[in-house]
């Protein structure tokens, strides 16, 4: 995991920043469009980018979506790398098994239309080959 993302910091930088605006405070349906174009447009297949969402980004995010106030201009890509990277270099990287995202955000309507939308842009990509 440590060394996929720390070797191909340049694909999964724009994965991560895409991924990040499905934790925003506001509508996040607004930048379906973009979003899925970035990640449909990604050397990664639906799997790497769900495991990408629930193991990388929704573990330093998750609680941007629990506080009252929280954010909706977007995340610091450089901050948003810097934690995801501390995460994954943990000692304490065993413990990050007990990871919920995949039960709890694996079903968040936006997710599953952001899911959909991608996998629909790849089928009509490889149709008009």
């Amino acid at each position: 995991m440590l060394k996929a993302a720390a070797t191909d910091l340049a694909n999964r930088r724009p994965v991560w920043d895409a991924l990040g605006e499905l934790f925003l405070d506001t509508d996040r349906s607004y930048w379906r469009k973009q979003r899925v174009c970035i990640l449909a447009t990604s050397p990664y297949n639906l799997e790497e980018i769900e495991h990408i969402l629930f193991y990388e980004v929704y573990p330093i995010l998750k609680w941007n979506l629990l506080s009252i106030a929280g954010e909706w201009v977007g995340f610091d890509e450089k901050w948003l790398e810097e934690q995801i990277m501390r995460r994954l270099e943990s000692p304490y990287r065993f413990f990050h098994i007990f990871n919920f995202g995949r039960l709890s955000f694996g079903k968040d309507p936006e997710w599953l239309a952001t899911k959909l939308a991608i996998a629909q842009a790849r089928s009509a990509a490889t149709s008009a080959r």
